[in-house]
Order: C-alpha cells, then sequence, then structure tokens
C-alpha cells in the first residue's frame, strides 16, 4: 500500500532506547510503509521486536482519548495465555 504513515528505523532505536516496554499505533503496521529502504520489509518490527524486545501494538483505537483532550493515564493490557503464539487480541485500556 503506498503511503502508509508509521515509525521509521531511527525512531524505533530512539524508543526502544528510552526503555519503553511496547509500542502502539492506530495503523495496521506500526511502521512507514514502504519501508525507508524499499528491499528492507518490516525493518522496524526486526529492530523492536527481535533487537530490543519491544512489543508492538497494532491498530490501536485512540481517537476518543484524543477527542475527550486525554493525554495523562495509565495504561494496562490485557493478554490471553497462549503457548507459541506469534500475535494475539489483546485487550488495551486508558484509565484516568
Amino acid at each position: 500500500p503506498p503511503g502508509i504513515p508509521g515509525l521509521g528505523v531511527s525512531g524505533a532505536h530512539y524508543l526502544a532506547k528510552l526503555g519503553v516496554a511496547a509500542v502502539g499505533a492506530d495503523t495496521y503496521g506500526l511502521e512507514v510503509l514502504p519501508s525507508e529502504n524499499p528491499q528492507d520489509a518490516f525493518p522496524v518490527h526486526r529492530v523492536l521486536l527481535a533487537k530490543y524486545g519491544v512489543y508492538i501494538l497494532e491498530n490501536m483505537t485512540t481517537h476518543k482519548l484524543v477527542d475527550a483532550g486525554i493525554d495523562e493515564f495509565m495504561f494496562t493490557l490485557g493478554v490471553p495465555r497462549l503457548q507459541g503464539a506469534v500475535q494475539a487480541i489483546i485487550n488495551p485500556l486508558a484509565i484516568y
């Protein structure tokens, strides 16, 4: 898909070095598409997941928080207990 906004490789390194546990976005892939190097598919995923162990949250619904002007909240995440899974539907909550 042409022109999908998202996180670039330098941004992924920056966030990971801050020590974040997870990075989320309201897009389906988190990272910018096409990638900065078209020969390198999903480099942000490799940087965050493989190099730093940072979880990636995709397709997050954030517009209600934005519309309400909420920019500080406690984030909690419920995940299913699935052994060997590489992806799952999650239940993130913003408590404010």
